[in-house]
């Protein structure tokens, strides 16, 4: 929908013009005091989503100077990269208010004299927050329980102790979409390895021969060691005492500026830098160089039973070959935020596994982000619009 903006030919107001696309929700804080004195110097126009073609209209005709992205855009209106042809001469920047900006060519931006800019190290925390649960569900196996206890036992806590130490299958049903899963056979049933038999939980607390264990004092390897990768970092290291590892394709971080002891991996085709990890998180960015980095051949390099989390991207991680690490024991279990095909749909059999741990890409979502990345936003509008910079985090 298109209403009161002047159009290509027409009189510019003085302001620069903000373009905040939405239809069925509203993504900025515009409650901030912050906003609200920008908009003395700035104009946010509020552009309610309809079809592509009167979108590409709207760039076509009407004079915009900056593009705030919001996640709706992408549900309503596809990929923002899918416009760029379409921007008009007068857009100056393109305005993420998150981190990652894979989506979408920064160095082409750059070309038409579009700076791409996103909120820099200041989502660490939420992230960070997420990759904690997600290790926990790895190595307690909180998913499994979960899943045991709401939809298998039905809130029975005695049927469901019966599955420790089991190493057996049977096949049930997915009530919800009537799909056959396999599932761990619970010890005192027919058909269990440990049927009758007398176990020794210090050298067998498994399910599904999968060991559950404690985070505490583990190792862990963090690919990715941006803001986010040493946040996860320095909380595993408090509050885990866990031993950390990591690889950043920047080289080494000073240990004064990083606060805690860490060792740095430069190659992650020496085997030396897979061999010793308990826990693998991926912290990274999306692009030609960090794509299934997480494949056969690091997977072979692991020790039996790693553990992955994700929260990076999901073209970091093979797949298939993650899938044939969970069946073979390779991988004990993994968390996932973040997978492969998020928008054409996520692979089946990771979703049906009681071994994995799968988020729908929520890494920060929570409600007190949406005033943290406004307040970031409104700064590299400010810096840029009104102070004539580059944008506080510019990526190009």
């Amino acid at each position: 929908m298109i209403t009161s903006i002047d159009t290509m030919d027409g009189t510019y107001p003085a302001k620069p013009r903000i373009l905040v696309p939405y239809k069925d929700q509203w993504e900025v804080a515009s409650h901030l005091l912050e906003y609200r004195k920008l908009s003395e110097k700035v104009e946010f126009y509020r552009y309610e989503m309809s079809t592509r073609k009167e979108f590409i209209d709207f760039l076509k005709t009407h004079r915009i100077n900056g593009f705030w992205v919001t996640e709706e855009f992408f549900s309503v209106l596809g990929n923002p990269s899918n416009y760029i042809d379409f921007f008009p001469s007068s857009l100056k920047a393109i305005l993420v208010p998150w981190v990652g900006c894979d989506f979408i060519n920064s160095k082409l931006l750059r070309s038409k004299n579009i700076t791409l800019c996103n909120i820099g190290p200041h989502a660490a925390d939420h992230v960070t927050e997420l990759a904690i649960f997600l290790a926990i569900a790895c190595f307690r196996m909180t998913s499994f329980w979960e899943y045991c206890f709401k939809y298998v036992e039905n809130g029975n806590v005695e049927q469901c102790k019966k599955y420790i130490s089991s190493d057996s299958y049977e096949i049930i049903m997915d009530r919800y979409h009537s799909q056959e899963m396999k599932f761990p056979l619970r010890t005192d049933h027919a058909g269990s390895k440990n049927d009758g038999k007398v176990v020794d939980l210090a050298k067998k607390y498994t399910v599904g021969g999968k060991p559950i264990d404690s985070p505490m004092n583990k190792r862990v390897l963090i690919l990715g060691f941006g803001s986010i990768g040493q946040t996860i970092g320095a909380h595993l290291h408090k509050v885990f005492n866990m031993s950390i590892e990591y690889y950043k394709r920047s080289g080494p971080i000073q240990k004064d500026l990083l606060g805690y002891n860490a060792k740095y991996h430069s190659d992650l085709d020496d085997p030396n830098t897979w061999k010793s990890a308990d826990l693998i998180i991926l912290a990274l960015p999306g692009m030609p160089s960090t794509n299934d980095i997480i494949n056969r051949e690091s997977l072979a390099r692991c020790k039996d039973g790693v553990r992955i989390v994700n929260v990076g991207r999901g073209t970091c991680i093979d797949e298939d070959a993650l899938l044939d690490a969970l069946n073979s024991g390779k991988v004990a279990s993994c968390g996932l935020d973040v997978f492969k095909n998020e928008e054409t749909g996520v692979k089946q059999e990771l979703l049906r596994r009681w071994d994995v741990t799968v988020l729908p890409h929520i890494g920060s979502t929570v409600a007190d982000m949406i005033t943290k990345q406004t307040l970031i936003t409104l700064e590299n509008v400010h810096d840029i619009f009104v102070n004539g910079g580059d944008g506080k985090y510019a990526l190009n």
